[in-house]
């Protein structure tokens, strides 16, 4: 005898009475999420994260426990129970803390792929708003979990490191080794209000790793640090990147990043690219006619005038 299938529920409804009274809207999603059907439980979901009801803590935190308890199976990829921690954390209630910690712990993988890095990277921000004290702990066990296919929860783990008051570990960890570029790029911002001897000690180290790995999309990231916030004692790690290996479309860049400051010092470096690189002269002459300074006006004078 063939499997009954259960038995389908109407969300049609929950568009309209979301958007008028809140007791017909309230009964309709508590309804869905008991009924036990993954998609209209989804549903719902999605209708509370438009309008959040703080009477269904307690069926949400219900519910996330009667999921998780084999979520591989009746949550694959974590989708609900990722709305259900996001709904929590918009409810700001410190008693979450332990389904924050739940779902920071929690890793699961279907044909390799793991599923879950959005549901501790929430539990992170859960955790960081219901106690702050715990949360630098925790956040230090998630700054390496990330994989190609997403950066979180590591991105989530810096970003709240830093904005809690606690750059100083995301330098630590940006210094500590080999990590994934992106993840430093976007940490490197995260470093506002170190000492100006931090950060340029900190790109120094980074420069050297990237020139030998060839990492473009990095020495990128690192030359426009280097000249935007005027770091002069780490302008040799600059000289470093442009007298490397890279592509002429970097080369130009850089090129036209340095003119563009009109700083003398940086126009210096150009000057002495002139004189040592002559397969690109031609690309450096391009940037200095770009904005000509009086300044770059002399340095083309010398290069572009046949000597007597």
């Amino acid at each position: 005898m063939p499997k009954k299938r259960p038995a389908s529920h109407d969300v049609s409804r929950l568009k309209i009475l979301s958007a008028g009274d809140e007791q017909p809207f309230l009964a309709c999603v508590s309804e869905l999420l008991a009924s036990g059907d993954r998609l209209a439980r989804e549903a719902a979901l999605e209708a509370l994260l438009e309008r959040p009801l703080p009477q269904l803590r307690e069926q949400l935190r219900t519910l996330y426990f009667e999921i998780d308890a084999d979520g591989q199976k009746r949550d694959p990829g974590a989708h609900l129970r990722t709305r259900i921690a996001q709904l929590l954390l918009a409810g700001e209630d410190p008693r979450d803390i332990d389904i924050a910690l739940r779902a920071a712990d929690t890793h699961e993988s279907s044909m390799g792929v793991d599923g879950t890095s959005n549901l501790r990277a929430v539990g992170l921000k859960i955790i960081a708003s219901a106690d702050p004290d715990l949360f630098p702990y925790v956040a230090a066990e998630h700054v390496n979990d990330s994989s190609t296919f997403s950066p979180e929860p590591a991105n989530t783990a810096l970003q709240l490191l830093a904005s809690t008051g606690h750059e100083v570990s995301v330098y630590q960890w940006i210094v500590s080794g080999v990590h994934d570029p992106a993840l430093i790029e976007a940490a490197i911002d995260l470093l506002q209000d170190a000492p100006a001897i931090v950060i340029s000690r900190c790109l120094a180290q980074l420069t050297t790793g990237a020139v030998e790995t060839k990492d473009e999309p990095l020495l990128t990231k690192l030359a426009e640090t280097i000249v935007e916030r005027e770091l002069e004692d780490t302008y040799p790690a600059l000289v470093s990147i442009v007298r490397s290996a890279i592509s002429n479309e970097l080369y130009s860049y850089l090129a036209l990043l340095l003119a563009g400051t009109n700083r003398p010092v940086l126009l210096a470096v150009l000057d002495a690219q002139l004189e040592n690189d002559i397969r690109r002269r031609p690309l450096i002459l391009d940037a200095l006619r770009v904005r000509t300074t009086p300044e770059q006006a002399a340095i083309l004078k010398r290069w572009e005038e046949p000597a007597d």
